[in-house]
């Protein structure tokens, strides 16, 4: 009986873990509806891609858009996990790696990142974004 308390215990207590529903600041949906217009503003074309910041690249901007209304729509739902957020930044960044060429558009980008998450209430990455960004220097060489 004590070894089966012990593993039920164990077993709710990840599965508790797993599912942790975050918070998400009530002003977030609107927020993220006002960057997505702006990155879709952003958008220049005509121009030198490599003088351009990240935001304003055709390619890149569909992306980042395309991100950001992933984030949208799990802030839409009624009880969303921080996982499910960071697996759309996982998908976001594996999209958008094969776009970053230099050090300077990967920080841009993570700094991007960082927004979306800083807009739907999620401190930390857990190491993601510091890891797209420094992925750069062993693609290069």
């Amino acid at each position: 009986m004590r070894n089966f308390l012990l593993a039920l215990l164990i077993l709710l207590g990840s599965n508790a873990y797993a599912q942790t529903t975050i918070t998400i600041p009530s002003k977030a949906a609107s927020k993220l509806e006002k960057l997505l217009k702006q990155t879709q503003d952003a958008m220049e074309v005509g121009k030198k891609a490599a003088i351009l910041p990240v935001e304003a690249r055709p390619l890149t901007n569909r992306v980042l858009a395309q991100s950001t209304s992933d984030f949208l729509a799990l802030a839409s739902r009624t009880n969303p996990t921080k996982e499910a957020f960071l697996q759309s930044l996982d998908a976001g960044l594996s999209r958008i790696n094969p776009l970053m060429k230099t050090l300077e558009d990967r920080q841009q980008t993570a700094s991007f990142y960082q927004d979306l998450l800083d807009l739907v209430g999620i401190e930390s990455s857990e190491g993601r974004l510091t890891a797209f960004v420094e992925s750069e220097s062993t693609a290069k060489q």
